[in-house]
């Protein structure tokens, strides 16, 4: 009989979470909820900055982020991992890390925007803070979603809060999902933050509010098993690998 290859995936924070307060616990959390979705053949490796952004909330944060983002994506095709996934909703470097690799890389927020578009005619997306929602819809007009997109809606809640107080968060979740689906005629939510993601709250939310939650870590993680299973990455004509450049 033959045995089916083992799948590796390359998690890769765009945060220095072990630097935040509480972040090696957290880490570890998020270890064990990764651990939980996948398939007997698959492992995963948490790959954690040393330095930059505890939280990325601002087009700032994700710029500084960037760097370490790439530089652990091109390690992980170097150490022959199957897929990568950047593990922000945000999506920092996402495409200069798909020149750079051969390697499918998925990013979280575009991954989820994408499958809810999939499910749904009206998409809401559930935010940290109301200064992402100018972020936020310029990725969904990126992606060519816009006229299914209705709104995003904020909790007002930090990114490094979100994680301390999970009744909290999904209060304030149901509470904003809930204007999202009656007021503005969402008929399919995002959690548009890793943080409120890594919970494990969405099937909660799903059953206070009547529709379907996209949880972007669960999104992205079966979605790179799949990849790896049918061979595909992304188009190297999409994302043609530059050419090599002296950096001075």
């Amino acid at each position: 009989m033959m045995t089916s290859k083992k799948i590796k995936i390359h998690y890769q924070f765009a945060t220095a979470k072990g630097k935040t307060q509480g972040g090696s616990v957290e880490i570890k959390k998020r270890e064990n909820f990764i651990s939980k979705y996948l398939s007997k053949d698959t492992s995963v490796k948490l790959s954690v900055p040393n330095k930059g952004p505890g939280s990325i909330e601002t087009e700032y944060d994700e710029a500084i982020a960037i760097p370490n983002v790439i530089k652990g994506i091109i390690n992980a095709e170097k150490n022959k991992f199957d897929v990568a996934i950047i593990s922000c909703f945000s999506d920092p470097g996402l495409t200069a890390c798909r020149e750079k690799v051969s390697i499918p890389v998925i990013g979280s927020g575009e991954n989820s925007i994408l499958l809810a578009g999939q499910l749904g005619n009206q998409i809401s997306i559930l935010s940290p803070l109301s200064e992402n929602k100018e972020t936020f819809k310029n990725k969904i007009m990126r992606l060519g979603l816009e006229k299914k997109y209705c709104s995003t809606r904020s909790i007002n809640t930090k990114v490094l809060s979100l994680a301390k107080d999970k009744k909290s968060t999904l209060d304030k979740l149901i509470k904003a999902g809930k204007k999202a689906v009656n007021e503005d005629g969402a008929d399919i939510l995002v959690l548009g933050c890793m943080s409120m993601a890594f919970h494990d709250i969405t099937e909660v939310v799903e059953k206070k509010l009547g529709v379907p939650v996209i949880n972007p870590v669960k999104a992205s993680i079966l979605m790179a098993e799949s990849l790896v299973k049918m061979k595909l990455a992304h188009s190297k004509l999409a994302y043609p690998t530059p050419a090599k450049k002296i950096i001075y």
